[in-house]
């Protein structure tokens, strides 16, 4: 999923002043910046985040997914189990960076786990339900992994993430037209993260749309 690992869901980021220079803002900042690719950056606001609170969670779940798109797999999973451990095991969010450590290890079982005791503690986190639908359909279980995807739109359907996790759950089952009004509704709301396009182009393809399908794929890859 190249830079595009969101932990911090869009509400908090929405809700938050864009001059808040506490722990908490700047967290919310790196996470917006994560989100936009933008990895150099956003490490740089969670260190000055940890200067002001040693012990903040999130910033060592954000920290867990640098490290993740970076492929240095052993740091993800140390600061992904940190975050947990700060936390007193009480985050969503560090469970949910866990998962992604856990399966750039291969471990989709306990990525699962993972995400289904971040559930137990955030059950209204859309993002949260995108990613188990992601796991699912890693593991199989494509009928579930649907309808993990559905709920996350349900939930909240202004993230482009639920709405591209939907589109490829879709795929998988061969629903062609609905992946792809579900890409399309992604890209409006995040033009920058190519799985979209990626998913867009394999769905035109499907429909023997063979040109537009390849623009697509092209997009996708200028944009990662």
């Amino acid at each position: 999923w190249a830079l595009h690992y969101p932990v911090i869901s869009n509400d908090r980021w929405n809700n938050a002043s864009k001059n808040d220079q506490s722990a908490a803002g700047l967290i919310l900042e790196a996470g917006h910046l994560l989100t936009a690719g933008q990895a150099d950056e956003a490490h740089a606001i969670i260190k000055q985040a940890l200067e002001l609170e040693p012990g903040n969670s999130d910033a060592y779940a954000l920290l867990s997914i640098i490290a993740v798109t970076q492929n240095d797999k052993d740091q993800a999973l140390e600061l992904a189990t940190q975050a947990v451990a700060v936390s007193m095991q009480r985050s969503g969010t560090a469970y949910l960076a866990l998962s992604y450590a856990q399966q750039a290890h291969f471990d989709i079982d306990a990525a699962l786990e993972s995400v289904q005791k971040a559930l137990t503690l955030d059950a209204e986190n859309a993002l949260i339900w995108a990613r188990l639908a992601e796991l699912r359909m890693s593991a199989g279980d494509l009928d579930r992994a649907l309808d993990a995807a559905q709920h996350a739109v349900t939930i909240n359907s202004a993230v482009a993430k639920t709405h591209t996790v939907l589109g490829f759950a879709h795929l998988l089952q061969i629903n062609t037209q609905f992946a792809r009004t579900s890409f399309i509704q992604a890209i409006a709301f995040d033009q920058t993260d190519p799985m979209p396009r990626l998913g867009l182009g394999i769905a035109l393809i499907r429909q023997g749309e063979l040109e537009a399908g390849r623009v697509e794929l092209e997009i996708a890859a200028s944009l990662d």
